[in-house]
């Protein structure tokens, strides 16, 4: 019996992935995520949101069209603006974020 469970064992030892795996340099021999590849399809996942408090980056779009996003005018010293298909309301002097409101199409399709 002893004999039976060691061979078994023997062979799904060698049979596993981890016996044939090469384990490279470290970093998925480049191509992983450690080395700044991001895998097909992860990359819209990864997004960054900005939060209350957060300084929107250059390169932000300012909504001047509020019926058409449903949105009510801003309060003075804030506007709202779109953002890697985000919309923020933001402090119109810094561009810090007042408050996220929402995904630009799901504000189109109301």
């Amino acid at each position: 019996m002893k004999h039976i469970l060691f061979a078994t064992l023997t062979a799904v030892t060698a049979l596993s992935g981890a016996a044939y795996a090469n384990p490279g340099n470290g970093h998925n021999n480049g191509k992983g995520w450690g080395v700044g590849h991001v895998p097909l399809g992860h990359q819209k996942k990864m997004r960054q949101f900005y939060a209350p408090g957060d300084r929107l980056p250059d390169g932000y779009v300012i909504i001047r069209d509020y019926d058409r996003f449903g949105l009510r005018a801003p309060e003075e010293g804030y506007r709202y603006v779109r953002y890697d298909d985000e919309v923020y309301q933001v402090m119109r002097d810094t561009a810090t974020v007042a408050r996220a409101i929402g995904i630009v199409s799901d504000l189109l399709a109301n």
